[in-house]
């Protein structure tokens, strides 16, 4: 008696399609694993930029709290500007010290007055920074000039690349 062959599977184009299969499989995976690791990282720093400049943030709230409360009572005698600025240099140590606190140990924060402008820099380990300028109006009010954030960025030039023969 016959066997008819003609119905039968092979197995070896299944077995290799399958093979396929798995290693492409494998691939994905490893490749998922790495982009989840890549966002992760990336999440992370993104957050412990947000939280400097939430630390930044509450520094120059406090700096400028603090020297508007030390214009109150200039204010209250109805003194100007110059009174104002005499009544901020008296108080710009504890002014340095309170937005110090405020902005953590690690970081830098840097106050100059000159004339009726007040400016301030704070920065963090992360050189995340916040620059605030601020001026004394005639009525001994404060008066935002400016308020910015950014990041010093220092080149990296530690890469050559080959320049040709």
């Amino acid at each position: 008696m016959a066997r008819d062959r003609s119905g039968s599977v092979r197995m070896g184009p299944i077995s290799i399609f399958t093979l396929v299969i798995v290693v492409c499989l494998a691939v994905m995976a490893v490749l998922s694993v790495t982009t989840a690791h890549a966002d992760a990282a990336l999440a992370e720093r993104q957050a412990s930029f947000t939280q400097d400049d939430y630390a930044n943030e509450i520094a120059g709230q406090t700096l400028m709290a603090e020297a508007d409360g030390a214009l109150a009572t200039v204010r209250a005698q109805g003194d100007t500007a110059e009174a104002g600025t005499a009544a901020i240099r008296a108080q710009l140590n504890t002014l340095i010290e309170r937005a110090q606190a405020a902005a953590g140990p690690d970081a830098t924060v840097d106050v100059q007055l000159n004339g009726t402008t007040l400016t301030a820099h704070i920065e963090q380990p992360s050189k995340r920074c916040l620059d605030i300028t601020l001026g004394i109006t005639a009525q001994a009010n404060l008066r935002i000039t400016s308020w910015k954030t950014s990041t010093t960025w220092t080149e990296d030039t530690s890469d050559t690349l080959w320049m040709g023969a």
